[in-house]
């Protein structure tokens, strides 16, 4: 009967090592929760200062440029809503416009994700193919001298500009 509780009754050592086991197993797997937290939190944070832009938004920044660049005024009219001419000054525009909206910036060039989200906001494309679209547009960036910001940038405007993504929604329900 002896030999029979000994092999019914697990020893203590035995016990600790299974629960240390399962403990680390436990720790481990918080651990990864919490990094996968942690991550999603990061991502959050670094987009939730970034919104869909729109035409006011254009508008405002556009206006904003003007001034910064100290443009005259009757250029400020020669420019249309989407139209600017093949000139430095309003290829610097549209690079200020775009820095303004989050969109370019000067070192890094183009935001390919929020490119994507603002077509995706103004298109009936698909998400997939305006991510194509614009990632065609980002490699042409690749190719350019780095220190012309604003021909970057205007490069970048007139290849989306060019691409079939600007058929608006609101156009497209009407056909």
């Amino acid at each position: 009967m002896n030999n029979l509780v000994r092999q019914s009754c697990p020893s203590p050592q035995k016990d600790l090592h299974l629960v240390s086991e399962q403990t680390r197993e436990t720790n481990n797997g918080i651990m990864q929760i919490e990094c996968i937290i942690l991550l999603t939190s990061l991502i959050a944070a670094a987009s939730a200062g970034w919104r869909i832009q729109t035409v006011d938004d254009l508008l405002r920044n556009r206006n904003k440029c003007v001034k910064i660049l100290q443009l005259e005024d009757d250029l400020q009219e020669e420019f249309g809503l989407f139209d600017f001419p093949d000139q430095d000054s309003a290829k610097c525009v549209i690079k200020c416009i775009m820095n303004r909206m989050g969109l370019f910036n000067d070192k890094r060039g183009p935001n390919v994700a929020r490119l994507v989200r603002q077509m995706k906001f103004a298109s009936v494309s698909s998400t997939k193919e305006i991510r194509g679209e614009i990632l065609n547009c980002a490699y042409q960036d690749m190719e350019m001298d780095p220190e012309d910001v604003c021909e970057r940038a205007y490069a970048l405007y007139q290849c989306i500009q060019s691409s079939n993504l600007l058929l608006l929604k609101s156009t497209e329900s009407k056909t």
